[in-house]
């Protein structure tokens, strides 16, 4: 796919790292939460953003008739600054590990493009206990 840069630079994280990063307030950091709407609804981690799978959403992401940019957007949460060294946490409802995702599943796609447009990618791993992570 046009300007993906590879997995070289896909990494995992656990949820205690990411809660240290979000205690911290690591200023550069973006959570995206690609679960549906109503789970991201009834809990997500603090400041993440909902960019929800959807058949149309991926064929839209595959034929790169969408950006990542403009899934971010019009959320009016985020502000996507191209020039800054920008860390995204992406997690979904039960991913364990990038490696094992398969190539046409909204996740895999989801990463290739943000890998593309952002310094590092990393995809929350393990079972996810939103609430021990600061819920909104």
């Amino acid at each position: 796919m046009a300007g993906e840069k590879g997995p070289a630079r896909r990494s995992a994280m656990d949820i205690k790292r990411l809660a240290g990063l979000i205690q911290r307030g690591a200023g550069r950091l973006l959570v995206i939460d690609s679960r549906t709407f109503s789970e991201y609804n009834a809990s997500h981690i603090q400041g993440a953003v909902n960019v929800c799978c959807s058949k149309l959403v991926k064929r839209r992401l595959q034929q790169d008739k969408v950006s990542v940019t403009e899934l971010l957007q019009p959320n009016g949460k985020v502000k996507v600054e191209m020039g800054r060294k920008q860390e995204v946490v992406m997690y979904d409802q039960s991913s364990k590990e990038a490696g094992q995702l398969s190539k046409d599943c909204f996740v895999h796609i989801l990463l290739g493009k943000l890998e593309g447009t952002f310094h590092r990618v990393s995809l929350l791993t393990g079972r996810h206990l939103l609430c021990v992570c600061a819920c909104e």
